[in-house]
């Protein structure tokens, strides 16, 4: 018994190398989703310093992003499969009269097979000089573009890009700024706004 328990245990753990190797970063790693079997690595834990629930406020606007972090998440590419880590979650946006315009926030445990049924996700890393460039980032500095969908305009291509910034009262803790952008081409029904429901403004968020 401890024999067959040993080798199904050995099985397992070569199955599990076999899945993982080679470890690639996900950052500056190259060659992204062209092997099979990778693992396309937050190696450096970028994306650790976004989890989190953030809020910004403004007089009566509001904006919350609740973010959090899957690892080894499989995917198939151009018949290549392979792994990688994500960035995904949901949002809440409430206007300046204090509409709620968006909420999906509710869905955020949700147990979505893919991780493009999330309102938030993606897992792009950004130097200083990559779209949009940023001035004022030091060449160390990395910040995230994620896909954000708006559910009622799903059809425009909208990216929200996450920098952390030194918190104004104490340094020693971050906030983060968000960049809403627009990315590509956008098919837009007849008749339909052209223009998502969030305002084109960048958004300094706190840690909640």
């Amino acid at each position: 018994m401890k024999n067959t328990l040993f080798t199904i245990i050995t099985i397992l753990s070569l199955l599990s190398c076999k899945a993982q190797a080679p470890i690639v970063p996900l950052y500056f790693g190259g060659g992204y989703a062209t092997t099979e079997n990778a693992y396309y690595k937050d190696t450096n834990n970028d994306f650790d310093k976004f989890i989190g629930t953030w809020k910004h406020t403004n007089g009566n606007e509001e904006l919350t992003l609740s973010l959090k972090k899957k690892t080894l998440v499989s995917r198939t590419h151009n018949n290549v499969t392979y792994y990688t880590d994500y960035i995904y979650g949901e949002y809440k946006y409430i206007d300046a009269s204090g509409n709620i315009l968006v909420n999906t926030l509710p869905n955020v445990d949700g147990d979505f097979t893919n991780l493009s049924d999330y309102k938030i996700f993606g897992n792009t890393i950004l130097n200083k000089y990559y779209y949009p460039p940023c001035d004022d980032c030091d060449g160390s500095e990395r910040r995230v573009k994620l896909v954000i969908i708006d559910p009622l305009r799903d059809y425009i291509n909208l990216r929200i890009v996450l920098r952390t910034v030194p918190n104004v009262a104490n340094s020693d803790i971050n906030d983060i700024t968000l960049k809403l952008i627009s990315e590509g081409w956008a098919t837009v029904p007849e008749g339909q706004p052209s223009e998502g429901r969030i305002p084109a403004n960048d958004f300094r968020l706190i840690k909640q």
